[in-house]
């Protein structure tokens, strides 16, 4: 296999697995809010989301995903940085769907664009990754850091058409929405670096 194309694959596979173990084990310690197992706390949900630009789509997000259930605050984190990752990876795929099945069709402008966007959301991934090693260590200073970065890469994709309008414009717009999600949910975690 491709290692650039394994790399979001593997970078979710190790997300899951820590995520399932972090959520298991703030369920039986109940620190920062968590709710029983099998149980959405939608109180927690929103204080969560208290600061999200979007606090809609940050709620239904966070309330939808099946591994809310019984998170606490650390655990919606990691679900945030999860879905974050997971939309960067669809992105990276349609992108490469994109150049593969229209490479005769694109213009020259577009198909760089593509490729560019491309690097971009591979950059973004690692962002993504080095969210989970920070959050890990509780260090949310730089969790926000590298999500501010991974926003970057969107933005970066959208300037990478050379004035040509943009193939991935509204994923972009959701990629940015659902980091943001994630820099929401981290602001609100008690007191801000330290449990």
């Amino acid at each position: 296999m491709n290692p650039v194309a394994a790399a979001p694959f593997v970078f979710l596979s190790t997300l899951s697995v820590l995520q399932f173990v972090l959520v298991a084990g703030h369920e039986s310690q109940g620190t920062n809010g968590g709710s029983k197992a099998g149980v959405v706390n939608m109180n927690l949900i929103q204080q969560a989301c208290q600061h999200a630009p979007h606090k809609d789509l940050c709620i239904n997000t966070l309330k939808n995903d099946p591994n809310s259930k019984g998170a606490d605050l650390t655990g919606l984190a990691y679900i945030a940085i999860r879905l974050a990752g997971a939309y960067a990876s669809e992105v990276d795929a349609h992108l490469r769907s994109l150049l593969i099945n229209n490479a005769t069709t694109l213009s020259p402008v577009v198909q760089q664009g593509v490729a560019d966007c491309i690097e971009h959301y591979s950059d973004a991934n690692e962002q993504l990754d080095d969210c989970v090693a920070a959050m890990s260590t509780k260090n949310y200073k730089d969790v926000e850091v590298w999500v501010n970065v991974a926003i970057s890469d969107a933005d970066y994709c959208d300037n990478s058409f050379s004035g040509e309008k943009s193939v991935v414009l509204q994923k972009n717009e959701a990629f940015r929405q659902l980091c943001n999600n994630v820099l929401a949910v981290v602001k609100a975690l008690p007191p801000h670096g330290k449990e």
